[in-house]
């Protein structure tokens, strides 16, 4: 069960500050801390003065914690893992038809069946969808649980991490695999390993674990506080229990991995390059770091570099299935408080400075989540986004690769709207290029996954 402070608080430990992660923690005090969260701290080096005012605007905002709900979600986790859970029985025992049975897809490589779309009243409770966004709803799951935030994970499904270092029992993945009723999913919590010497004081990257697209690997991250907020990058093995490799950044944000031309390789928004070594540089963009010998710094890789930079702070980060990246960045002033800016993947291993294309401008003061879906048979791509105002949708933007080149398209604002009983929601897209939604109605959650409606 999640209460409403839980996902409140979920969303709001994405905000940008000044210093990255300073309000988000702050925002954090004001919830109980007895709820699992992966993308939180143990505790805040800020001052008592900006602690009193944000706490003040944070209760003014959102609910009292339900204790009730916590110690529920607690005992979830727990009573699915405390006898442990095999990672390798896990991916035998769903990887054989998860992803065609759950996604509607083809396992097998064959063509894909035409998309078979819901009436619009199996979800009328949950989301509109605008006339111009050409998509439908194929698939509706009940998910009884925490899934604020979810992506896609090897196991053919969807996955979202829970728990802190802190917490009893430590952190968990949790994957969400479908019921015998065909109507829900059900979690399968996987544990993973803390890595050693981890400072006191952390904050996870916003995406939790990110299973990557190469290597049988899994990307965590986390930052330190104080300047120039240090952290790590850290490697970790399909089934999450052992560190394979680490490397030193300051304000990792958010990640993902890209199968490039020039090799498997991790992109992210942060303040600095991925280094064998601690260091004091804080110069925000987005960075690319070749993976190479199953380490995130080896000498045999060049070292980590910056793809391109911007006056302001870091956003979440996503690529299509074609491995074009994409980059909500807050710049807080002009026409748009976020641009949204993409490169293609070919120039992501240019080693040096590209120039990125800007495929929309928004006012939302903040990204909370972003999703990308390739473009297919000759039809636009889309990018989605929404800010921290569920109020406000989810707005697409199309984009093309044209003249070996990103190009903007149509702009639909709100492409989806919430249905009032939605508290909270974020986007995220499947290994075929799907969009699903992650949904929170009150102590619940539900998954959504649409396609295109003109393939």
């Amino acid at each position: 069960m999640q209460s409403t402070c839980e996902a409140k608080r979920r969303t709001a430990a994405h905000q940008p500050s000044c210093l990255h992660f300073l309000a988000a923690l702050l925002f954090l005090s004001a919830c109980s801390d007895s709820e699992p969260d992966a993308r939180r701290d143990a505790g805040t080096d800020a001052a008592p003065d900006a602690v009193a005012t944000l706490d003040a605007e944070a209760d003014a905002a959102s609910d009292a914690p339900d204790a009730q709900a916590d110690a529920e979600l607690d005992g979830q986790i727990d009573v699915g893992t405390d006898e442990g859970v095999d990672g390798g029985a896990l991916e035998a025992g769903v990887d054989a038809g998860l992803d065609g049975a759950l996604d509607g897809g083809a396992p097998d490589g064959s063509v894909r069946p035409p998309p078979d779309f819901l009436d619009p009243s199996a979800y009328a409770d949950l989301i509109a969808i605008d006339a111009d966004f050409p998509f439908g709803v194929t698939r509706r799951y009940d998910a009884d649980g925490d899934i604020l935030g979810s992506r896609w994970g090897r196991h053919g499904g969807p996955m979202v991490s829970l728990g802190s270092y802190g917490a009893v029992g430590g952190p968990v993945v949790v994957r969400w695999t479908p019921a015998d009723d065909g109507a829900s999913l059900v979690p399968m919590p996987v544990r993973f390993t803390v890595a050693s010497d981890l400072p006191a004081r952390l904050f996870y990257g916003i995406d939790g674990m990110v299973d990557l697209p190469f290597g049988d690997s899994a990307l965590l991250s986390y930052t330190g506080s104080g300047f120039p907020f240090p952290g790590e990058a850290l490697l970790y093995s399909a089934d999450y229990d052992v560190v394979v490799s680490r490397a030193f950044a300051n304000g990792f944000y958010s990640g993902v991995g890209v199968n490039a031309p020039g090799g498997p390789a991790v992109v992210y928004s942060g303040l600095s390059p991925l280094s064998p070594r601690e260091s004091s540089t804080n110069e925000n963009g987005l960075y690319a770091m070749q993976v190479c010998e199953g380490e995130l710094v080896a000498d045999a890789c060049p070292a980590s570099w910056r793809v391109f930079d911007w006056d302001g702070l870091s956003g979440p980060v996503t690529r299509d299935k074609d491995g074009n990246v994409f980059v909500s960045a807050f710049i807080g002033g002009g026409d748009a408080t976020d641009v949204l800016f993409g490169v293609r993947a070919d120039q992501l291993m240019a080693g040096e400075p590209v120039t990125p294309a800007r495929i929309a401008g928004v006012n939302t003061s903040g990204t909370f989540s972003i999703a990308a879906l390739a473009p297919t048979d000759g039809e636009a791509g889309w990018l989605l986004g929404l800010g921290y105002d569920v109020a406000e949708g989810i707005y697409a933007a199309n984009y093309l690769e044209q003249d070996g080149a990103l190009q903007a398209g149509a702009f639909v604002e709100p492409a989806l709207s919430a249905g009032d009983d939605v508290d909270a929601f974020s986007v995220f897209a499947d290994d075929e290029g799907d969009l699903w939604l992650a949904l929170v109605t009150g102590s619940s959650g539900v998954y959504l996954e649409l396609r295109r409606s003109e393939l």
